[in-house]
């Protein structure tokens, strides 16, 4: 990671020529060291100034330099440069490297091995293991970086690659979108650039960022093994025979594709581990054109494109915990609150019209195997005909012309206004989200990824997908409808439904508020294109509009205004810490990308 080139001083004083990606990623990984107060460095860890550590001038570091000084992990006294922040948490990182002072000794810590080992200190070697396996995402995430990066340069200096609102149709500019938002990094959790399972090569041939098209393999299944949900297929589904096999086999299997770097890389293992060696017949011919969008799994039909198929691809990302396979309670539990999402969009004045979803009840699996089945995913073709479709996840991502994706639609739609633009955002996914929680008792894991802005001659309007991960108040939906609360009853991930209020507005604050608005005002004011102070005040008053105006309409919203408006701390994710460095058991989450910690400053508060 690092090239370092030994000077005589009484220090050890050491020069180092740094890998800006090691360096980007190492900044990354303490700054969430520090929100996610592992190991408890920023709870217990003591604030000192300069003069503490006047050995620090060694290093660069000047007499106002203000360290955080953590003596509890075992490994000596760690000491971190630290600035104050109100953004999720009280302080990051300033700049490396960190210092350890050990037996009278002072050596800097410039990579992020040695300060994962660090943290380490004195766990037990099973604990202690999590840490180094750690380090080796850090390094898949600079490799994968790396070579994202210079993808993105030889991109942009292609002409036309500024030009995606001109391209000719609908889902040609949300591949063009999403190809933009995979060269951007996940705001929080630190090496979401490793899609750990890839080598640098695969990259090229099947992430995002590169957007190449591939063609499906195909496995024949025995019916009585293959189990499907709706009975709608798109229209260039193969028969057996576009996939080399013999028509006659219609009568006794269905077809089921599989991602080509599963049936390269794992597939044999799987089938013999589950039983189904033998039983399957392996299609001879690829078929089916398909390129991925910004989630990697799931594949747009290039010529079918209002149809998307997720298959399990064995990736982790987001955390070595986070194997993309497909759980088979996904595809109907997504269907269910789909459809009843459906229902409730059309009830409600302010929404309807406003919020589109995609279509999920079609998809199958193999014996409730989380590694053979798919989803099919049709979008509303029509309704997106002359649109531009966005993720949230690729606002902020620089565009060939210099500004990012953000300051391209307010240029397109809100004649150059980006706080116009803001505004008809903000109104739109505060309404959804605040009235599907406190009206509906329902709140949706609706991430960067899984809401997308849809901006046509009608203006803007949302699209959801993939909300197989809902949190839902039984008690709150039967009160208001209790016709959709009989639909629960069939959900299969009982990790849905819940009993009290706290885990909806969990979920609304670290999914709506924080990734999906908080992330935006940071990052527009980093471009110093919006003010930051301005940016959370505009916030605070949609959200006390919407709250004001569904309280008026009877809704109970005493606890939300609390949480939102009035605690000086608010939620967030632990997402490092349980995807990656804690066992599961010793965290208790029942799903490792719902463990909390009530330590992000409010920022809506701040700006009352």
């Amino acid at each position: 990671m690092t090239a370092r080139l030994p000077v005589q001083s009484s220090l050890s004083l050491e020069v180092t020529v740094t890998d800006p990606d090691a360096a980007y990623i190492c900044i990354r990984v303490v700054d969430t060291l520090l929100r996610e107060d592992v190991r408890a460095c920023a709870s217990r860890g003591e604030l000192s100034n300069g003069d503490a550590l006047r050995a620090s001038a060694a290093h660069g570091f000047d007499a106002s330099q203000q360290w955080l000084r953590v003596d509890h992990l075992g490994a000596g006294t760690l000491w971190i440069p630290v600035t104050a922040t109100r953004y999720m948490q009280d302080w990051r990182l300033t700049r490396l490297p960190l210092l350890q002072e050990h037996a009278g000794e002072l050596s800097a810590l410039h990579d992020v091995d040695a300060i994962l080992a660090a943290f380490a200190g004195d766990l037990p070697a099973e604990a202690a293991r999590l840490f180094t396996a750690y380090g080796d995402e850090c390094h898949a995430a600079r490799a994968h970086r790396e070579t994202s990066m210079a993808e993105r340069a030889r991109w942009f200096a292609q002409p036309g690659s500024a030009d995606g609102h001109t391209l000719p149709a609908w889902h040609q500019r949300m591949l063009h979108y999403d190809r933009l938002a995979g060269f951007l990094d996940h705001p929080y959790y630190p090496t979401a650039r490793a899609k750990l399972g890839f080598a640098t090569a695969d990259l090229a041939q099947y992430a995002p960022e590169f957007q190449p098209a591939f063609a499906l393999n195909w496995l024949a299944v025995p019916c009585a093994r293959h189990h499907p949900s709706g009975g709608t297929l798109p229209p260039n589904w193969p028969a057996f025979a576009d996939v080399g096999l013999d028509p006659m086999l219609a009568r006794t299997h269905a077809l089921v594709p599989v991602h080509p770097f599963v049936w390269q890389h794992h597939l044999e293992a799987f089938l013999i581990e589950a039983g189904l060696e033998g039983q399957v017949i392996r299609a001879p011919r690829a078929y089916l054109r398909v390129s991925p969008t910004l989630s990697v799994r799931s594949l747009s039909l290039l010529d079918s494109p209002e149809w998307h198929v997720k298959l399990p691809l064995t990736i982790r990302t987001l955390g070595t915990k986070n194997i993309r396979t497909i759980k088979p309670s996904t595809i109907g539990d997504g269907h269910r609150i789909q459809s009843m999402l459906g229902d409730i969009v059309r009830r409600e004045p302010g929404l309807s019209g406003q919020v589109l979803l995609t279509d999920e009840a079609n998809g199958a699996h193999v014996d409730q195997r989380p590694f053979l089945g798919f989803i099919l995913r049709r979008y509303p073709a029509q309704q997106l005909a002359d649109a531009t479709v966005v993720s949230v996840a690729g606002l902020l991502a620089d565009t060939a012309g210099g500004n990012c994706v953000a300051e391209e639609l307010a240029s397109r739609y809100h004649g150059g206004a980006l706080d116009a633009w803001f505004d008809a955002y903000l109104a739109l996914t505060l309404r959804l989200h605040l009235t599907l929680w406190l009206r509906y008792g329902i709140a949706l894991e609706s991430n960067q990824q899984n809401s997308m802005l849809v901006y046509s001659n009608d203006g803007l309007r949302l699209l959801l997908k993939d909300n197989d991960a809902a949190r839902i108040d039984r008690g709150v939906l039967a009160r208001r409808w209790p016709e959709l609360t009989a639909r629960l009853d069939g959900l299969e991930d009982q990790r849905i439904g819940v009993t009290d209020a706290l885990p909806l507005a969990q979920m609304f604050v670290t999914i709506t508020l924080q990734l999906n608005i908080a992330a935006l005002v940071e990052g527009l004011a980093l471009r110093r294109v919006t003010d930051r102070a301005a940016g959370y005040a505009r916030v605070r008053r949609h959200v006390e509009a919407i709250l004001a105006e569904l309280a008026a309409a009877g809704e109970d919203t005493t606890f939300a205004c609390q949480l939102l408006l009035g605690d000086d701390r608010l939620h967030l994710k632990y997402l490092l810490t349980a995807a990656s460095l804690v066992e599961k058991a010793q965290t208790g989450a029942t799903d490792v990308n719902k463990f909390y910690g009530k330590r992000a400053p409010n920022f809506l508060k701040v700006a009352s």
